[in-house]
């Protein structure tokens, strides 16, 4: 699973790291950078699938966007070179990719796949490209002795670890990397190309749809299908209820399923009300209880160890009920190995959020000497204790104060070292 994402000279940030938990809620005000942080998660997921950093460059300026903004606008204050990587558990457990602007083509310069237990890395660039040329070398590990290895030819318009895959790219000899590089390419193209960006439509989900749907779509469309198939198991169909009672004002007692043309499929939703129970389809429902039914899906069908991001997850969803869905949303990553990326300004949700995941919120916010963009995970502040005694998140967030101690905060070695310096000037004053 993954353990972290980190970014350097991207966008709005100098250099962070937003760790990943079973439930991790990213907090912070307008323009302090949360969009930035995602969009770079976004970027990790486009080179997982495969795609030519051309099209991200296309993507930037049509309305499939990867990143808002223009192109020359992806470095930290003009930078032209900028680092994305993540950190996943297991073996051979970081990724880290450098890419440079180049007349205006993005060029990968630099990229490995380390661990920290091995000195040589499993692959390396040893030559980038130069000016609009695309090949590059690569240096792989043959798990031998000696400082030369070998080496194969790739192209700097894709990410190297998607290229990587196939064991016939290495040397006849090398079993050892026949092996290892292309399982370990596979997992991160499985953990960072199966993320999935959850942003329901729900103008799009009232129709019905073929039996076949697996997986949730990012924006929901294919939410009858894929519900479909989660009803015809027992365990699935009882915890989709139970996360629909975060709905407000209604007892939902079952959801059924009537075919339509073409062998697809209509949800209805069952509710009891004043004793008396009603059928509502899909075409009924409101935004709010089809963005909860999307996400419960998405949580129930996502492939195990998968990443799942929701920005503004509190839409449609009442303030009462908020605790109820966030306690379920995190229950099921736990079950299922999934990591939740939910971001929010509501101070209801934050004030939802379970005893066990405060920790793991992420504030992002600007720093007061650069203005770039800083992440800081709340159980890393040195006064995480006294910031929790304070009171509810989502007040503590209005009132400025979570900021206040993100900006104060000082590391355990700082600590240490003003106590000495205390210390010294005491003894020197004794003297």
């Amino acid at each position: 699973m993954l353990k972290n994402i980190f970014l350097k000279n991207f966008k709005s940030f100098k250099e962070a790291t937003l760790p990943l938990s079973s439930l991790t809620l990213l907090i912070g005000a307008n323009a302090s950078g949360k969009s930035n942080a995602i969009e770079g998660v976004r970027l990790l997921n486009w080179l997982a699938e495969g795609r030519k950093l051309m099209e991200i460059t296309h993507s930037v300026q049509d309305s499939d966007q990867v990143m808002r903004g223009r192109i020359s606008d992806i470095g930290y204050c003009g930078e032209s070179k900028f680092i994305i990587g993540c950190s996943k558990s297991g073996k051979w457990n970081q990724l880290t990719i450098e890419l440079e602007l180049r007349e205006d083509e993005l060029h990968i310069i630099d990229e490995s796949i380390e661990d920290n237990e091995e000195i040589v890395p499993l692959y390396k660039i040893k030559s980038p490209s130069k000016k609009q040329n695309t090949d590059i070398k690569v240096e792989y590990n043959n798990f031998s002795v000696g400082r030369v290895k070998p080496i194969v030819k790739c192209v700097d318009s894709r990410a190297v670890f998607t290229q990587l895959d196939s064991p016939a790219t290495f040397g006849e000899k090398h079993k050892r990397s026949q092996k290892e590089i292309p399982e370990t390419t596979k997992s991160y193209q499985h953990i960072l190309g199966g993320m999935l960006f959850l942003d329901p439509v729900p103008s799009l989900m009232r129709g019905s749809e073929f039996k076949s749907e697996k997986i949730m779509r990012g924006d929901g469309r294919n939410l009858s299908g894929v519900l479909f198939n989660l009803c015809e198991y027992k365990n699935p169909k009882k915890k989709l209820l139970s996360i629909i009672k975060s709905l407000p004002e209604q007892d939902i007692k079952d959801i059924l399923f009537y075919e339509t043309d073409r062998g697809k499929v209509l949800l209805e939703l069952v509710e009891n009300f004043g004793g008396d129970e009603k059928k509502w389809e899909a075409s009924l429902l409101s935004d709010g209880t089809l963005r909860v039914l999307a996400i419960a899906g998405a949580l129930l069908s996502a492939p195990k160890g998968s990443l799942v991001i929701i920005e503004e997850v509190d839409n449609g969803v009442h303030p009462s009920r908020a605790k109820h869905l966030l306690e379920a949303m995190r229950e099921l990553a736990e079950e299922r190995d999934l990591r939740l990326l939910l971001s929010t300004h509501n101070p209801a949700l934050m004030d939802a959020v379970p005893d066990e995941s405060l920790g793991d919120v992420v504030f992002c916010y600007r720093d007061a000497k650069d203005g770039s963009s800083k992440l800081t995970k709340l159980s890393d502040l040195s006064d995480f204790p006294a910031l929790a005694a304070r009171g509810p998140l989502g007040q503590l967030a209005t009132k400025r104060i979570v900021e206040k101690f993100a900006k104060s905060s000082v590391t355990p070695e700082e600590k240490k070292e003003k106590a000495l310096a205390w210390i010294n000037e005491l003894q020197q004053a004794g003297e």
